[in-house]
Formats: structure tokens, C-alpha cells, sequence
């Protein structure tokens, strides 16, 4: 179909129009770069109308410019129902997002003020980079995708993008910088991983091999014709190549690589696009006899200082003069006439996901469903479940079988909704594509190997963060099953950083579920994946056995801690010992300590606290669970000791407290690296989790009979 559509815009739309749309988003990227008045040129340029630090990025926009321009006519013409995005890498192309946004009149919808007219045009280019969009692509420039400014996972992104989407295609733009990246690199063999996963749509990959990186030559750009073919075709790829400066043969060869597409649920070679152009195509080669284009300055603004030096300033004029933006624009500063067929119309916004409803009650009734049984059976089953509700898919790098999560049919094969490769980066990138277009996810991984994810997450992190306040639509939740825990597991697999990273960014969106047994496990996960816009770890130990008593758990998924009564005296006002929880091997060890001081102490006061969220520990305000100091108090008291013991660094729970950490009277207890390897019992000592280092805490802790008889 989109081979077929694109042919048909080739022969309605002029090569003219389409060269035209990238004279004008080239101007325009210059324009927002330099100019501070004078945006048409409709004077003789003087060096006031320059600005006096030009920033922002030219090396990549004359390559997505003509990328832009060349999918114009087809963006235009896509029929309802169908849908083409475009992913860019990179963020530095912002500048070509703006223009493109502002051309096509999108860029009013979030921001009103650059509406198309001459106010508009004044305002997008004598303000950039404005301190409310920044210089680099964000969700707030509509019709463009970016999620994150980390290089590498664009290309497993728009693989996710596409998933379950036969009516998509996703457009993704890869730097050949990105394409050094080991994320980039692994992704174009794990595509294999998706043949047979289902009816997914199309991505077509475009390398934009301008020859440098950002310090010097890109490694593909040291290929010849005939190698970069041999690379690209032993990864399953079939290359089709295009000059940047041959707008009619980039039209016929983006028609033909879109021909020779197929979805990803497609076996045999799919195309790649690579599209050759110099970095800084445009920008003058010499300057006082310097060179300008062969140095690392093009990535950026190649003329450092037009307003200040006489020379840099007449290259400047030239340099803007050639694109005779009055040709391009009207003065009241909308495209002329022959360029609107090549310009995409703004499409509906997206549905808006339905708020969830019934989260807690669903949870509850799959938390008695699951009562007394195994990690092994709980988890499957409640994942089995959600998949037939709608999409919803699971990507584990080839850990599900050794977590004992086992989703395969009658016949051993792997259910199609689950997918497995070795690597967490491409897991993580998969899901977030497929995520960011409104399908529930979850990712399953060793806890200790889970923080290979964390830049990815923090940048996903970000974006959602100015998705939320652009007040955009919510997304479906990012959320983490991390277990095989280091309690259960070799000295090389103990590593619980990841939520220690998580929790130190103070977004607001951060929750770590520690469930104290695998009924609650279970429930946490359906609570989890039914949520919007959060970002949750499920951290829960594949060997948990003992199940707890399940009356308080509507508190815990409600409010994230609870007391429990069948381990704690009735509503005293000041208990002598607090024990509080997270996770289920410490709920496992302090529940034990819990009934021993009730049978050989039975004149001690005791609460017992299980931490389900250790967000709500966090200082009142900062996030959305944390307790108020009331509800603080009512659980750890005031003046009674607490002995508190987590799954993973005891240093997260300081760092929550903050201000409110009640000092000298708190103990926590959790993961200490061992320093080489240990035997389990072994490290729970260490760990202070053993049976006889906690009843000697305790009895120090706790006071003596005597004294409280005094007292």
C-alpha cells in the first residue's frame, strides 16, 4: 500500500514543490539559528538582525530536511485508518522539526503564538532556541517522535512503534554516528526475534551518511559502496541508495525502498534507506581561506560569530540571500502556493486512553485467586490474563524460563506475545515504542543485569516528563519485573541499583513495589500494568514462598504501606518496637523475628509495617504517595526504635526520608555487596537478615522487661 501511494504522489506532486519545502525548512533552520530580525530578508541584512551567540545544530538538517520533504506528498496523503511516523535518532535536527511543524501548521496546536503568519514566523525564528521547546527535537514540536537524547535505541523504538500495527509505518532517521552504537548495531539482527510474533506493521531505517561524526569521520563513512552493501545485507537488510542533492531520485528511491519493505512480521530482507549528503550541506567551504565544512564546527553553527567579523557576516548574507526566501514565503509568512502540495495537512489528535478504573479491586480478587501458590504460577498466570484483554506484550532478554516464568503453549512454543533477546537495551526500546503508542508493556529482567536500562529509562523519563507538562494525552505505564534477586543468586548477579537511580531523579511518576509475597506479586503486576503514566519497578523474588495474610493488602495498593495487624499489638500509642518491611525476603525474616518477640517477649509493644511502595516513604509533598506527617506518625511513632529491612541498598531509604528521617532510632537493614562470593546464609548475615544477628538487634533495641516495668 504505502509503495503504491507513494508512486501516486510522485507523479501528482512536481519535484519542484517538493525541492522547494526543502529550500524553505533549510532556510529556516539557518534562519533560527542566526537571525534575531529580518526574517524574509525583506531589507539588506545588517549585523544587528544577527544574533550575538547563535546556537543550535546545522551538520544534521539538510538530510532530514529532504527526508521531510521528500514524505511530504505521502505524509499528505495517507488514508484514515493508516497512520506514517516520523522517529528521528537524534534530537539536534530541532531546528528542521520547528520549520517543518511551522510549514505545516501544526506547531500552533501546542503553541499558538507560532501560528503561520508574519507574528508567528518573527517569533519562531528570532526566538530560538526558546527556553519553553529548547533547541533540540521534544514531545512538545508535534508530528515528530523523539523519546530520549540517548544515541542508539531510535531504530528498536520504531520496531516497537509497529508491533501489532499492520496499519503503521514508522519513518526512523538514524545518524550513521548512531549506527556505531551497540544498541543500533544489535538491533538490525534482532528484527529476526519479531518474524512470526504476530501481524505487525512496517519500519523503513534511513541512514543519513553525511561522512561525520560530531569529532571526525563516521566509521561507515570509511566503507566503500560495495562494503557498506556486504554489511547491510548479511544483517538482512537490502540498501537502497540516494544522492540528498537529486530530490526527483530520492522521491524514485524512497517509492522503491518502500516497495521492498516488509512488516516485521515478514520473513526475508527488508529495505534500508541511506541517503548520502554531506554533513552541512549548504554551508560555505571557506571563510578567510579556512575551511569550513570539513571541520567539527558544521555539526553545530559552522560561522561562529557573524555579527562580530566583517567576513563570517558577508558569508552569512550570501549564504541566507541564496535561498531567496521571498520565493519560498509569502511576506505575511505562509508558503507560497506551489509549495503546499508537497506539505502534509495536520491530522486528528489520537484518542485519549480512558482513565483506568477499578485498579485496586481488580488486583485484590487476582491477589485470592493466587493465594498460596508459587512465583511460578502466580506471575504466568496473571500475565495470561492481561493478554487477552487487548494489546499487551512482554520482552525479556532471554530470562523468562531462568525467572521461571514460563509463557509457552500445549506444545512448549513461545506464546507470540512474548518476545526474547539478549540484550536489556533493545527489551527496554521495544517496549518504549510500543508504549509510546498506546499498548501496555512489560519488561522482565534479572534484577542485577536491570540497570544496564538506566539512561534509557531516565530519558524516557524526561520525555514523559514534558509530555505531562504539556498536559499531552498518558500513556500507558513503563513497567519493570525485576527478580532473581542477589539474595538467591551468584556474587557476578547482585546489583539492585536500579531503583537507587530511579528514586534519586525525584520524578514523580517513580514508583519501586516491593510485595511482600508472590499473591501480592501478582496482584502488584495487574495494579501495575493497568496504570497510566507511571514508571514502576515490581521487584519480587522468584523463590518466595511463604504467603501472608492478604486482609491489608487493599491498603497497600491503595496507599503503598500498611500495617499489619496479625503481627502488631492493637492502637497503641507508642509501640515499643516497630518493624517495618520491603520486599519478601525481608517481610520473610522480620515476620519470623515478629512472632518469636511475640512468644518469648509477650510484654513487648510491637507494630509491624510492611512498605509495599518505598516511594511513600519519601518527604511529605515530594511525591504522590508520601505519607503526611500524621500518617508518618501513625505508622513508625515517635520515639520507638524501628528496624527496618529492604530488598535493596538500605541507602535508598536515608535518601526518601530526608528531612523526616528519624535518626539515631532507625535501622535499616538490606543488600551490603559482599565483596566476593559468599554461600546465601552467608550473605544474610552479612546482610544482618539472619535469624540470631536480627533477635540480637532487637533485644538491644527493644527495652527490657525491667525497664519498662520501671518506667
Amino acid at each position: 500500500m504505502w509503495a503504491e501511494l507513494c508512486d501516486r504522489t510522485n507523479q501528482l506532486v512536481p519535484n519542484d514543490s517538493v525541492a522547494a519545502v526543502a529550500d524553505a525548512l533549510d532556510y529556516l533552520c539557518l534562519a533560527q539559528l542566526y537571525l534575531r530580525d529580518n526574517p524574509l530578508l525583506t531589507r539588506p541584512l545588517r549585523p544587528a538582525d544577527i544574533k550575538a551567540r547563535p546556537s543550535g545544530h546545522w551538520g544534521v538538517c539538510p538530510p532530514v530536511n529532504r527526508i521531510l520533504a521528500a514524505l511530504g506528498p505521502l505524509q499528505a496523503a495517507v488514508p484514515d485508518g493508516h497512520e506514517l511516523h516520523v522517529l528521528h535518532g537524534a534530537g539536534h535536527a530541532g531546528p528542521s522539526a520547528l520549520a517543518h511543524a511551522y510549514l505545516t501548521g501544526r506547531l500552533e496546536r501546542t503553541h499558538p503564538e507560532l501560528r503561520l503568519g508574519a507574528a508567528g514566523l518573527h517569533a519562531l525564528v528570532t526566538g530560538f532556541p526558546r527556553p519553553d521547546i529548547g533547541g533540540e527535537i521534544t514531545p512538545l514540536i508535534p508530528g515528530h517522535l523523539h523519546t530520549g537524547g540517548q544515541l542508539g535505541p531510535a531504530l528498536a523504538i520504531a520496531q516497537g512503534t509497529v508491533l501489532d500495527a499492520p496499519h503503521r509505518l514508522s519513518m526512523v532517521l538514524i545518524g550513521d554516528g548512531e549506527c556505531e552504537t551497540g544498541t543500533t548495531a544489535a538491533t538490525w539482527l534482532a528484527a529476526r526475534a519479531l518474524t512470526g510474533t504476530g501481524d505487525h506493521g512496517t519500519v523503513l531505517p534511513v541512514v543519513l551518511l553525511n561522512g561525520q561524526r560530531m569529532g571526525g569521520p563516521s566509521i561507515l563513512s570509511t566503507l566503500s559502496r560495495t562494503e557498506l552493501t556486504a554489511y547491510f545485507t548479511g544483517l538482512g537488510h537490502r540498501p537502497l541508495y540516494a544522492d540528498g542533492r537529486d530530490i526527483p531520485a530520492l522521491r524514485r528511491t524512497l517509492a522503491e525502498a518502500l516497495r521492498t519493505a516488509r512488516p516485521l512480521s515478514a520473513p526475508g530482507p527488508s529495505s534500508v534507506l541511506v541517503l548520502t549528503l554531506d554533513k552541512g550541506h549548504g554551508a560555505p567551504g571557506h571563510v578567510e581561506g579556512k575551511p569550513v565544512a570539513c571541520t567539527p564546527a558544521v555539526h553545530k553553527t559552522p560561522l561562529a560569530d557573524p555579527a562580530a567579523r566583517p567576513s563570517e557576516f558577508a558569508a552569512l548574507a550570501d549564504w541566507l540571500a541564496s535561498y531567496q526566501p521571498g520565493q519560498l514565503l509569502t511576506p505575511h509568512g505562509r508558503p507560497r502556493p506551489h509549495l503546499v502540495p508537497a506539505l502534509p495537512r495536520p491530522r486528528p489528535e489520537p484518542t485519549r486512553l480512558p482513565a483506568p478504573r477499578g485498579c485496586v479491586a481488580a488486583s485484590t480478587q487476582v491477589a485470592d485467586r493466587s493465594a498460596n501458590v508459587s512465583f511460578a504460577q502466580a506471575v504466568p498466570a496473571v500475565l495470561r490474563t492481561r493478554a487477552q484483554h487487548g494489546p499487551f506484550r512482554v520482552f525479556s532478554p532471554d530470562e523468562l524460563a531462568s525467572n521461571r516464568i514460563d509463557l509457552t503453549d500445549d506444545q512448549g512454543r513461545p506464546v507470540p506475545w512474548a518476545v526474547e533477546v539478549l540484550s536489556e537495551e533493545i527489551c527496554h526500546a521495544w517496549a518504549q515504542g510500543y508504549t509510546e503508542t498506546g499498548r501496555h508493556a512489560l519488561v522482565v529482567s534479572y534484577e542485577s543485569f536491570a540497570p544496564i536500562t538506566t539512561s534509557l529509562i531516565q530519558q524516557q523519563l524526561k520525555h514523559r516528563s514534558v509530555r505531562r507538562h504539556a498536559q499531552l494525552a498518558p500513556l500507558p505505564s513503563i513497567v519493570y519485573l525485576l527478580t532473581s534477586l542477589g539474595w538467591h543468586n551468584t556474587f557476578t548477579h547482585q546489583n539492585p541499583g536500579l531503583p537507587s537511580a530511579l528514586l534519586a531523579t525525584a520524578d514523580p511518576t517513580v514508583h519501586v513495589l516491593t510485595p511482600a509475597d508472590p499473591a501480592r506479586t501478582a496482584a502488584t503486576l495487574t495494579f501495575a500494568l493497568r496504570k497510566l503514566d507511571r514508571c514502576t519497578l515490581v521487584i519480587a523474588g522468584k523463590h518466595a514462598t511463604v504467603q501472608h495474610p492478604l486482609d491489608t493488602l487493599d491498603a497497600e495498593l491503595r496507599h503503598g504501606i500498611a500495617t499489619w495487624p496479625h503481627l502488631s499489638h492493637p492502637d497503641p500509642d507508642e509501640p515499643d518496637l516497630v518493624l517495618a518491611s520491603a520486599g519478601d525476603l525481608p517481610a520473610e525474616r522480620l515476620a519470623s523475628l515478629a512472632r518469636r518477640l511475640r512468644t518469648e517477649r509477650p510484654d513487648l509493644v510491637l507494630r509491624y509495617v510492611h512498605v509495599h511502595d518505598l516511594t511513600t516513604l519519601g518527604e511529605e509533598g515530594t511525591r504522590p504517595l508520601a505519607l503526611n506527617e500524621a500518617a508518618f506518625t501513625a505508622h513508625f511513632g515517635t520515639r520507638a526504635p524501628i528496624i527496618m529491612a529492604t530488598s535493596g541498598y538500605p541507602a535508598d531509604v536515608h535518601a526518601l526520608l530526608g528531612s523526616r528521617h528519624p535518626g539515631a532510632r532507625l535501622t535499616v537493614l538490606g543488600y551490603r555487596d559482599p565483596g566476593r562470593p559468599v554461600s546465601q546464609t552467608r550473605l544474610q548475615e552479612r546482610c544482618g537478615l539472619d535469624d540470631n544477628t536480627l533477635w540480637r538487634l532487637a533485644s538491644t533495641l527493644a527495652p527490657a522487661p525491667k525497664e519498662k516495668a520501671v518506667s
